[in-house]
């Protein structure tokens, strides 16, 4: 009887009909809701596509612009000079260095020839290093992480370049002249575990490879050249031998030095230990083992209680009480 008359009462009021509206409505904004999702996935989809394409065309045109920036570097004259960035560090460089370099071109709007090399460690050498600081650049080449860093240290830091080769010394030196840098010093003695002098092949410019003359070494009985080199002898110190002779106290070292970083290491053992550096180490294959060089460099500086971290062919390593 209730149940009877409350019925008639929804009736009277139309309840079943609102009732039958509003769940008519509730299905509809379903529809609406799960046609948005649709569209929104669509939309989605449809701006990703044209995301890519634009950085497809955007990357063509940076292969077509750094080809165009190789032929004219290729084509430009010896002794030219030129205004450019290498790892943003505006500089003017000898086109000797830049043909070298061509592969790592970058091509920006606003900088016309824009280098980066190396760039992962300028940057985090960059993160442990202030003005006043020194720097030991073991394999300084041509200065690509000795010149962004120069400006970095200010005119009371100092920076101490390791190049024996012979040609590369002249480009660098020539480089620094140039641009009167001065708070950069090369010194053309190699770095090993022992004084003396040795025998140093230095890569000639007309080997099939672009930046060999880059990749010159100390000789040693695993290194067979395949490319047409030159011989001399060079001077050979440690880090320990330079550090206490010129009473230097070195907040970072890098070392780049084909296959010879282990030796390196145990030449400046005291200066790791007293001066807790931080170092910055590009791994080859030991010349006198023929392993990667990391199977010794790794546990001599954790025993020394350094932090290791590797990414790609770069040792990074924070001394103790500074992690």
């Amino acid at each position: 009887m209730i149940n009877s008359l409350k019925l008639k009462i929804r009736r009277s009021l139309g309840l079943p009909e609102i009732q039958e509206r509003v769940e008519h409505l509730a299905r509809q904004n379903q529809e609406l809701r799960d046609l948005n999702q649709v569209l929104d996935a669509k939309l989605k989809d449809t701006l990703d596509y044209n995301h890519r394409i634009f950085n497809q065309i955007d990357q063509l045109l940076d292969q077509q612009k750094r080809q165009f920036l190789q032929e004219l570097i290729q084509q430009s004259k010896s002794g030219t000079i030129l205004n450019c960035s290498i790892n943003y560090c505006d500089i003017l460089a000898p086109i000797e260095l830049l043909k070298l370099y061509a592969h790592c071109i970058d091509p920006q709007p606003h900088q016309k020839l824009n280098f980066l090399i190396e760039t992962h460690c300028v940057d985090w050498l960059s993160s442990h290093l202030n003005r006043g600081d020194t720097f030991l650049d073991v394999g300084a080449s041509f200065g690509t992480i000795s010149l962004p860093l120069a400006n970095i240290l200010g005119e009371k830091g100092h920076i101490y370049a390791f190049e024996p080769a012979q040609k590369t010394q002249k480009f660098l030196k020539q480089i620094l002249d140039i641009n009167q840098i001065n708070n950069v010093s090369v010194i053309p003695s190699a770095i090993s575990d022992e004084l003396g002098t040795a025998q140093f092949l230095e890569y000639t410019d007309t080997n099939p490879l672009a930046w060999a003359s880059d990749t010159s070494t100390l000789n040693a009985p695993t290194i067979k050249p395949d490319f047409q080199h030159s011989s001399y002898d060079v001077q050979v110190t440690t880090i320990d031998e330079f550090v206490n002779t010129y009473h230097l106290q070195p907040t970072a070292i890098k070392i780049d030095i084909e296959g010879f970083e282990f030796y390196a290491l145990q030449g400046g053992k005291q200066t790791l230990e007293t001066m807790l550096p931080y170092l910055c180490i590009d791994i080859h294959t030991d010349v006198k083992t023929g392993k990667s060089a990391l199977v010794t460099v790794e546990p001599f500086l954790q025993s020394l209680g350094y932090s290791l971290t590797m990414k790609e062919h770069t040792l990074y390593a924070i001394p103790p009480e500074k992690t």
